[in-house]
């Protein structure tokens, strides 16, 4: 038992008032003769006997009355636990991610969790309430009353670790109880919980379990491109292994293009395709039949018409080279110049430069190359015979490209087939390849990443920070390179990778740069703009290309147009990430927390818990008890 004010208690000293005055309190009697003593002196000793019983019994009424007063007073209580007492700071986080779209009895997830929480909570009882994108701190029901009930899904998910620093930081006494309470469907968090935070903080989890996992999803899409045709490759996906069909449309905005049917036969995961080789889809649109879960039924994508590629490239002998038979394509504006008749100021327009075995760089043409490069463009490298070590110092960080020259035959045996260049060139890693030989080579910087190996090592071709180096001039006197079937992939994959197009779709909340080709003035910002919203990503500028960053922004999905003022510069599009639709169950079995599954359920633990016994009304009944006896005593007793 313990006392709320147990100050109180010193009043019981003065308890010994009552007991010295009776005590001490003396009495004189006055004698009276009679004629029958013996009788007399009876009586008399009766009274006294009488007296002094009705004195002790009023003693002890008075006394228990006073002491039970003064314990009301002090208010005892008897608390259920060591923490009862302590002031106590409730956290709730209510998981409203979107696997909360599952189904319970009869609504989702999330709306029967709002709905338990909202009957479980006292009108004066003060609480913080934390959701995966919203916080509300020491709030009442009433603070709270508007804003509550229009909790939705959020596309941001909270990990237990970042959850329990999260609730850590929202305390404010040190000294007070801490208490978390976690509504979620335990879905899709780590493997390894770690649920027992070192501040001693007490943890219930409240694991709402839907009543079905079956969920059709748009997983991914991709497209598929040859020199003829554009395949739109989308894969959907089932959590559980499903034989049904599920239909699939794709629409251009509003207008429906075409209809198939994406069977799963007895597995979890299909992928269909459209044929997309004559039209663009500036708002192009996936969409599944609706299921239980709304956020990945839909899948935004912009298809852009393709920009021709243009590639400069100079040489010093003044006649064409191999290289007008490769990119002589609809793909690529290709244009060659002999280093003596070259404007330097076409540099500026390319988006891929070639260095063909020119003699020397001028500074002139120097500067052009480093400012082409500072503005994203990618340059070819291909020395000559008479090339030095000095030749292109400059390029790279003022470093030499070319260590040093030497004059043997060797044959080029190594391809780094997980290079993007080589990715859906070979259908496997062929070993017995009939590998292309030089009679020179220069040695290339180490700092670049090697494409194509010599036997003993060293790079034939390498990259870095967009420049591509050759070690070999690959003209036919010193090098069966041009005539190797490699010859075509590399230069056409540069080229391609020269012009990166943006993504059909970018994931909200991962990082996704994009270089733009375009003159901002000094002031001057590029906006992400649609029907309902306009908001500024992160932007940098490099010479004339603007690369943006939208991992911030935007925050919602759907089609944005990349404006600057009122010129469209892109049609971009934005998903959110299909991670909760990947259901992982978390294992409860190795969690230290105490796990319920019901809010009732571990609302009652809790309140019984905190609950504490008030004794001091029935100290209250027994003071009163003891005084009307003591009335009864003087009153009746005799």
């Amino acid at each position: 038992m313990i006392f709320e004010k147990p100050d109180v208690l010193y009043f019981l000293l003065l308890l010994i008032i009552p007991i010295l005055v009776h005590l001490f309190q003396l009495r004189k009697f006055k004698t009276t003769k009679f004629s029958n003593v013996a009788l007399l002196e009876r009586i008399k000793l009766q009274s006294r006997k009488s007296s002094t019983i009705k004195k002790w019994l009023i003693l002890a009424t008075r006394l228990l009355g006073l002491i039970f007063l003064i314990l009301a007073f002090a208010k005892p209580v008897i608390p259920s636990s060591d923490n009862a007492l302590q002031k106590d700071e409730t956290i709730i986080y209510l998981d409203n991610s979107f696997s909360m779209e599952l189904p319970a009895k009869q609504l989702t997830l999330l709306e029967e969790a709002k709905q338990n929480l909202w009957g479980q909570l006292n009108q004066n009882q003060r609480f913080s309430l934390l959701t995966n994108d919203k916080v509300w701190k020491n709030v009442t029901k009433n603070d709270i009353k508007a804003d509550f009930f229009s909790i939705d899904f959020a596309p941001v998910h909270f990990s237990f670790e970042n959850l329990l620093l999260k609730a850590e930081s929202m305390f404010e006494d040190q000294m007070s109880s801490h208490s978390l309470i976690i509504i979620t469907d335990g879905l899709n968090f780590e493997d390894k919980v770690r649920l027992k935070p070192e501040s001693g903080t007490d943890i219930n989890l409240i694991v709402k379990s839907p009543s079905s996992l079956e969920n059709f999803s748009i997983a991914s899409a991709q497209l598929q491109t040859t020199n003829t045709s554009k395949t739109l490759l989308a894969e959907i996906r089932s959590y559980n292994v499903s034989n049904k069909d599920v239909t699939v449309s794709l629409m251009d905005n509003e207008e429906l293009i075409a209809k198939t049917k994406a069977n799963f036969e007895e597995s979890t995961s299909t992928v269909i395709k459209f044929d997309v080789s004559n039209r663009d889809f500036k708002k192009g649109i996936l969409e599944i039949e609706p299921d239980v879960m709304s956020y990945d039924n839909k899948l935004f994508f912009s298809l852009r018409e393709e920009k021709k590629i243009n590639i400069i490239a100079i040489n010093s002998y003044g006649q064409k080279s191999f290289l007008t038979s490769i990119y002589n394509t609809e793909k690529f504006n290709f244009q060659e110049f002999s280093l003596g008749k070259f404007d330097y100021s076409k540099i500026s327009d390319a988006d891929l430069f070639i260095l063909n075995e020119i003699d020397d760089i001028n500074p002139i043409l120097l500067s052009r190359i480093e400012e082409f490069q500072d503005n994203g463009g990618t340059l070819i490298i291909i020395p000559n015979k008479n090339t030095t070590p000095a030749t292109f110092k400059g390029l790279v960080n003022n470093s030499n490209i070319y260590q040093s020259s030497t004059s043997e035959q060797r044959e080029i045996t190594s391809i780094n087939f997980d290079h993007p260049l080589f990715k859906n060139v070979f259908s496997e890693q062929i070993q017995n390849f009939d590998y292309p030989s030089t009679q020179m080579f220069l040695e290339i910087n180490s700092s670049f990443s090697p494409i194509l190996k010599y036997s003993n090592g060293q790079s034939f071709l390498a990259e870095k920070d967009n420049i591509y180096s050759f070690s070999s001039a690959l003209n036919t006197d010193l090098s069966n390179f041009t005539n190797s079937p490699l010859v075509v992939p590399v230069f056409y994959n540069i080229a391609l990778e020269s012009n990166v197009r943006p993504e059909l779709y970018s994931i909200i909340g991962e990082e996704n740069k994009i270089d733009i080709k375009t003159n901002l003035k000094k002031d001057e910002i590029l906006k992400l703009v649609n029907e309902s919203q306009q908001v500024i990503p992160q932007q940098t500028k490099l010479g004339n290309v603007v690369q943006i960053n939208t991992q911030y922004q935007p925050k919602s999905t759907g089609h944005f147009q990349l404006k600057q003022k009122d010129s469209v510069l892109l049609d971009l599009s934005f998903n959110y990430g299909r991670i909760e639709s990947d259901f992982n169950p978390m294992d409860l079995s190795t969690l230290e927390a105490k796990t319920f599954l019901s809010i009732p359920e571990a609302f009652n633990s809790f309140t019984e818990k905190r609950k504490i016994l008030e004794l001091w009304i029935w100290m209250l009944i027994f003071a009163i008890g003891f005084f009307l006896t003591e009335l009864l005593i003087l009153r009746f007793l005799k």
